[in-house]
């Protein structure tokens, strides 16, 4: 199991941050910032579902919530804003919503996080996630052949999760699985 004292250390520095700021007077102490958080501990999970099919070619709708997970892909793709501005080109009488909750250390099943922050499956709900574009694959292949078995077996387990949850309050999710780039 890693070891959660970067994650630790992080959330002490945000907290340091959050009290200069305080004490400056850029941000009122008795602000509740609280509102703005989606807390693992609170934050609501998804209903379950009949498990959903995505047809090739994807099918957007009008207002479709897109949200991307996965790891550093689709991070580092939040800097240049390609995929939301290629997205919205190419559909642009849509009115999609589009939010990136990916991670760069992020795997199938590890998602080192500060303590009692929500986890993906929450933040789905939270965003009310109809489409859900998946990149994994980049961190665990450096496990090498030997590590694939295992990273199929998590990651077909965690699309079944992600394809049986209603995050938008309604139905199954459409799910796209982008492939990492190599290396």
């Amino acid at each position: 199991m890693p070891s959660r004292q970067p994650v630790r250390f992080l959330a002490g520095v945000l907290a340091g941050c959050l009290a200069v700021a305080r004490a400056t007077g850029a941000v009122a102490a008795e602000e509740d910032l609280s509102r703005y958080a989606i807390f693992a501990k609170t934050a609501p999970r998804a209903e379950a579902c009949p498990a959903g099919t995505t047809a090739v070619p994807l099918e957007l709708r009008r207002g479709d919530r897109i949200c991307l997970i996965g790891n550093t892909l689709f991070e580092r793709a939040q800097l240049f804003g390609q995929v939301a501005a290629t997205l919205h080109a190419g559909f642009p009488d849509h009115e999609l919503v589009i939010r990136t909750l990916a991670w760069s250390a992020d795997e199938v099943d590890l998602a080192p996080r500060p303590e009692n922050f929500a986890d993906v499956e929450q933040h789905l709900a939270h965003l009310r996630a109809d489409v859900i574009l998946a990149a994994y694959g980049f961190n665990e292949s450096f496990a090498g052949a030997e590590g694939l078995p295992a990273f199929r077996e998590k990651l077909a387990a965690f699309l079944r999760s992600l394809a049986t949850k209603a995050f938008n309050g309604k139905a199954a999710p459409r799910i796209v699985l982008v492939s990492p780039i190599p290396n």
